[in-house]
């Protein structure tokens, strides 16, 4: 299995985390994809020089479009960004617990499984780490949901095209819009609902230009480009947005 990971200016967080995570579960370096800019190259190449360090457009959507062409049509790849420090799973009791070497290579099988046996080609995990709030949830979605970046499974599909918003030249909301495109594309998704990642954000070196006033500019024109899959815009407290997807069943009976 190849793992795509998307990294900027990060290169002790990604060994201290994603990296990190793989390798407890011997994922090789030669599997390993890392995407960086231009100008993070040398530092990338050197600290992992095992690792296939790949120079890739500035920017979300740049490099996520980038990653699509770069790979062949319907090959397999796990894609995560550089902060995910754990996988979890719900237990016999409804409890978190982490993921061993024999739960991931399940995970990942069963993600692929999904995938291929239905014709679909982008699958994910729960988007909260809350044990209560993913046992509340059945096991499997596949209508339309929310899939989200850092770990998600990929049968290459190179009809995901990503688009920018064009007063802040990209699009926060990414895996919004990769959920939204495949889901049009393939008529289903895969989530797996009793699995969840955990990051680990560090506001100082969060996305440019992310803020307040970006991130409701942004919700309003995804909203704008997909009204039959958003319905509407939730603000938080804390000035980010998320978006509300309509419920769109899946095309096939899964």
């Amino acid at each position: 299995m190849k793992y795509a990971i998307k990294s900027k200016n990060r290169c002790s967080k990604l060994k201290g985390m994603t990296y990190k995570l793989l390798k407890s579960f011997d994922v090789e370096d030669e599997d390993i994809f890392i995407f960086i800019p231009a100008l993070d190259y040398d530092g990338y190449n050197y600290e992992y020089p095992k690792c296939k360090c790949i120079i890739a457009p500035d920017g979300i959507v740049n490099t996520d479009n980038f990653i699509v062409n770069y790979f062949d049509d319907k090959e397999k790849y796990i894609y995560m960004n550089d902060d995910v420090s754990n996988i979890f799973m719900l237990d016999e009791n409804n409890k978190k617990k982490a993921l061993d070497k024999s739960d991931f290579l399940f995970l990942i099988k069963k993600l692929f499984s999904e995938l291929e046996v239905n014709n679909l080609s982008y699958g994910g995990l729960y988007s909260c780490d809350n044990a209560m709030f993913m046992s509340g949830q059945k096991e499997m979605t596949n209508d339309l949901c929310f899939v989200t970046d850092p770990f998600s499974a990929v049968i290459n599909n190179k009809e995901i095209i990503l688009n920018k918003e064009t007063n802040t030249n990209d699009n926060f909301k990414s895996d919004y819009e990769k959920s939204i495109l495949h889901f049009r594309s393939k008529g289903g998704l895969v989530r797996l609902n009793h699995y969840c990642i955990k990051v680990v954000r560090n506001e100082k070196t969060s996305i440019l230009n992310r803020n307040k006033e970006t991130e409701i500019q942004q919700g309003e024109w995804m909203k704008w480009m997909y009204p039959n899959e958003i319905s509407s815009i939730k603000h938080k407290p804390n000035g980010s947005t998320a978006l509300r997807l309509r419920k769109i069943k899946c095309k096939y009976d899964m």
